[in-house]
């Protein structure tokens, strides 16, 4: 099985099973980061599928907003991978709504470069 495979695989089982993140999260998380595999298909399938069992289990009221806030950060540039995480956010969105997940605001940095009329 290819590194890319495994964490394919992973992520399908997480999907399956959100309980089952405990276990695998430093794996998925290292194949995820690996150079080869960061960018492709199947990392961004491991992220969705991390914030999705997240969301079964929220451990603080801001987790689910953070790791969400992570992915537009890291897939900004890339307007076909922030359209697939439309949907996620959305749902993030509905569950606020109704109550069923903590709304939460998360203060991130300003990832865009500073010019000289911006302090």
């Amino acid at each position: 099985m290819t590194a890319n495979d495994r964490l394919a695989a992973l992520a399908a089982t997480i999907d399956a099973d959100p309980g089952a993140l405990a276990g695998a999260r430093d794996e998925g998380d290292a194949l995820a980061a690996r150079p080869e595999l960061s960018e492709g298909d199947a990392a961004l399938r491991w992220r969705i599928a991390v914030v999705r069992a997240v969301m079964a289990a929220p451990p603080d009221g801001d987790a689910v907003r953070e790791l969400y806030g992570e992915l537009v950060d890291r897939y900004r540039a890339q307007p076909d991978r922030l359209a697939q995480l439309r949907p996620l956010g959305d749902e993030i969105r509905r569950r606020e709504a109704d109550g069923t997940l903590a709304r939460s605001l998360v203060a991130r940095s300003d990832r865009r470069g500073r010019g000289p009329d911006r302090r």
